[in-house]
């Protein structure tokens, strides 16, 4: 990172750097800061929101970085975009305010905190609660369900710190994510798709089942008992061979193995339904595959389903 002020101090005014960013050698990250244009161009989004992070870090009086920018420190997931805006927290009494690059999230509570990587970001629990609070039902589940699945912290610490945060915004949806986030969740598609279950008032599955069919051992995406019916999330491949995952296995031999896989699992009497991501973002698809299963009643309409999400 390359502010302003050191970039004055090797020799380079307004005019040198301005010649710079027009030829490419180097990239403005925000107001009076700098990357090389090599170092940009190969981040990925979240690099690219923790060099705002860093940029952002060189002006401001002692950051705490919060919300989706604390979430890309502790390489959480988010559903959508990395914001272009860094978010940070602050005592309400220091006053301040949000500025062009900058969300200020103003807080009466004890805010715990961590460093990442020299950034001074809320320690992990506080990052799923903010996220819980301030976010969709999903991206909240899917921040929770991927912090527990880390091992970094367990659910009385996500409740220990629900605790400690006392202003009402979001509280009832905070709570709700975390009665049922859990570390069994292996991904943030499995994660959307249970927010979406529960948004759709369809049973919640137990997650990563283990089906013994014969002498091969199959772990599921979704499980319902009741139902007999296993559901997968977007085909990724979870045969075991003597406990061993098979992600070294050339592709041919994974898909041989997948098909036979669900040739097992039906011929053992269960059914399969398997989701991708289009069904998560389109209800028009995704009510009637969960109808045909039973995992909805017949005579919910797509359009009393969105009512229903919408209460």
């Amino acid at each position: 990172m390359l502010p302003a002020a050191a970039a004055r101090r090797r020799g380079l005014d307004a005019r040198g750097l301005r010649h710079a960013v027009a030829g490419g050698q180097l990239v403005r990250v925000s107001r009076g800061a700098y990357v090389d244009a090599q170092s940009w161009a190969g981040a990925d989004a979240r690099g690219r929101h923790l060099l705002r992070m860093a940029a952002a870090a060189t002006r401001l009086d002692l950051p705490v970085f919060s919300h989706h920018s604390a979430a890309a420190a502790h390489r959480l997931p988010v559903l959508g975009s990395w914001p272009e805006k860094v978010h940070v927290t602050a005592p309400c009494a220091t006053g301040g305010r949000s500025q062009l690059d900058v969300v200020r999230h103003c807080t009466a509570d004890v805010v715990a905190t961590a460093d990442v990587a020299g950034l001074v970001v809320t320690n992990l629990a506080r990052t799923v609660v903010d996220l819980a609070r301030t976010q969709s039902m999903s991206c909240g589940l899917v921040a929770a369900d991927a912090a527990l699945h880390s091992g970094a912290v367990v659910l009385a610490d996500l409740l220990a710190e629900a605790d400690q945060v006392h202003s009402p915004r979001g509280a009832r949806r905070m709570r709700r994510v975390l009665a049922h986030a859990s570390p069994h969740a292996e991904s943030p598609g499995e994660s959307f798709g249970r927010a979406r279950f529960l948004e759709l008032g369809v049973a919640q599955p137990e997650l990563q089942h283990e089906v013994v069919v014969g002498r091969r051992r199959y772990r599921v995406d979704y499980w319902w008992p009741q139902l007999g019916l296993v559901g997968e999330f977007d085909g990724r491949l979870k045969y075991l061979v003597d406990g061993l995952a098979d992600d070294r296995r050339a592709l041919e031999d994974r898909v041989w193995a997948e098909k036979r896989r669900e040739d097992d699992l039906r011929a053992a009497g269960l059914r399969v339904i398997r989701f991708v991501w289009a069904d998560w973002l389109d209800e028009s698809t995704l009510v009637p595959k969960l109808v045909a299963v039973g995992l909805l009643p017949s005579r919910r309409s797509a359009g009393a389903v969105l009512g229903y999400a919408a209460r």
